[in-house]
């Protein structure tokens, strides 16, 4: 999601921003007592300050409103012509926070908070960012970060799923209607391409809707004639590792049904990666009863300081397929450790 212009370090201007959004899903925006266009709340870093916590106290200071590092996303990395100092690139790190709900006189963020123009902002301004209307924007803000603010694609998601029956039928019922939902949205889903149990539903699901199914096997899993018979396509690899790599280039997005050890082993490999950088792809957990022993421990791991809690935050849990497709384009990442 973000921009990856590298311009000049001598020429750059290094800030952070923060997406602020409303109820309409409106972006606060501010204006400078020195310039005509509209921008995020942001600026330049202190000395040995983080970019995270430049965003946050550039807020405090210009709008009014504290924001806690762990409620934070991180939208990207994005550069584009200086608004106000000709010849010179600004690069922005973006995160974005909770939406703010309404409240008395105006917008309120954390613990009441309504945003006012502070410090050098002339004032402050709730933009559409599909439909500015007359707003002067900053060119950073106009052809970078609004734009990045579409919900994100799922051409295909790849499913992690028992290949086993439940013993509650509700399960096999939640993993037909997500691959229904899938095929309906014209979402490919790859999964590991077994005709059994919650697998076999899913895809079955899928193939009823016309939907695109990618099935991905071991060759030992395929020697036992396992595949689902309907598969779109079918996809050999050699061990299980290669598979879920393989699963995983395939995809957009991650979605965990139950299932067992095999279930766990992929979520947690995705879920370890997303945390480490080395994707960006959202990750869903489907059927909230099912997961809640799960989610438990991991506040536990949170309260006892092995999980971050904006890790915590950023897995997606719903009870229903169109809830859960919708948080996952709509997710964004969580703020690397590094920023």
């Amino acid at each position: 999601m973000s921009d990856t212009t590298s311009p000049s370090s001598a020429d750059t201007i290094n800030v952070a921003a923060v997406v602020i959004r409303n109820a309409a899903d409106e972006v606060l925006c501010v204006r400078k007592h020195s310039s005509p266009r509209f921008q995020l709340p942001g600026g330049k870093p202190e000395p040995g300050e983080s970019m995270a916590v430049t965003a946050i106290r550039e807020t405090q200071e210009e709008v009014g409103v504290v924001l806690q590092r762990d409620s934070l996303g991180f939208l990207g990395r994005f550069s584009a012509e200086a608004s106000n100092e000709p010849g010179h690139t600004v690069t922005s790190a973006v995160f974005t926070a909770p939406a703010l709900a309404p409240g008395a006189g105006g917008q309120a963020g954390p613990g009441g908070q309504v945003p006012a123009p502070a410090a050098e902002i002339a004032e402050i301004a709730w933009i559409d960012p599909t439909n500015p209307g007359d707003f002067e924007l900053a060119p950073l803000l106009a052809t970078r970060i609004f734009p990045a603010l579409a919900p994100r694609q799922l051409g295909a998601v790849t499913v992690f799923a028992g290949a086993r029956e439940s013993t509650d039928p509700a399960t096999g019922r939640l993993a037909f209607r997500l691959g229904q939902a899938l095929a309906r949205d014209g979402i490919t889903l790859v999964y590991g391409g077994s005709k059994l149990g919650v697998m076999g539903q899913v895809a079955h699901g899928a193939s009823t809707r016309g939907g695109a199914v990618i099935g991905v096997l071991t060759t030992h899993l395929a020697n036992y004639e396992l595949k689902y018979e309907a598969l779109t396509q079918l996809e050999v690899v050699g061990t299980m590792a290669e598979r879920k790599a393989h699963m995983s280039q395939l995809c957009d997005a991650f979605i965990a049904l139950p299932g067992g050890v095999g279930t766990l082993d992929e979520l947690f490999d995705e879920w370890t990666n997303q945390q480490l950088g080395l994707h960006s792809k959202p990750i869903g957990l489907l059927g909230r009863d099912f997961w809640a022993p799960l989610v438990a421990m991991v506040d536990h791991m949170v309260a006892h300081g092995f999980v971050r809690a904006t890790d915590r935050a950023h897995l997606v849990v719903a009870d229903d397929p169109d809830e859960l497709l919708t948080r996952l384009r709509e997710w964004v990442p969580p703020v690397p450790r590094w920023i």
